[in-house]
């Protein structure tokens, strides 16, 4: 099956972004001792969305709840994130951000905001774009996993 340009043209752009946006990320990440994997952690636990439980957690990061442990393990460790139990379900612990978490995440959201290859962009096109890579992720979510309002 032979690819069509648009589509080839849409895949090496949408590769190129991820590329460029890992290195815009990479100095904060060395910088705050933390890797790609835990620093999706710490995205995916939105303070706005409240507490997740591990296996939520694991599901909105595609893998085995037993690597979120692992990953929290160490988050906790460093005061990135706590566990509390869940009021409804004792058995169930919670995961949520700490202060210390919360301003983690907050760096590594200026970092990739504030990103050279954004700069160029009027506000109306980065408006366009954050749209057009809202609908995209949208595409791309299970129906377990809802959408993040943008």
């Amino acid at each position: 099956m032979k690819t069509s340009r648009i589509r080839y043209e849409l895949a090496q752009a949408a590769y190129a972004v991820h590329a460029a946006l890992e290195h815009e990320l990479h100095g904060t990440l060395l910088e705050l001792d933390l890797t790609i994997p835990l620093a999706d952690v710490l995205w995916q636990l939105d303070p706005e969305l409240g507490p997740l439980s591990r296996r939520e957690l694991a599901e909105r990061l595609h893998c085995h709840p037993s690597n979120v442990t692992f990953l929290i393990d160490r988050l906790e460790r460093r005061g990135f994130v706590a566990r509390a139990r869940v009021n409804a379900d004792r058995r169930v612990k919670a995961l949520a951000l700490t202060p210390a978490g919360v301003q983690v995440r907050e760096r590594l959201i200026v970092t990739l905001a504030e990103s050279a290859m954004f700069a160029e962009l009027t506000r109306a096109e980065q408006r366009q774009l954050a749209d057009l890579l809202g609908r995209c992720a949208d595409e791309s979510r299970g129906p377990d996993i809802p959408s993040r309002d943008r």
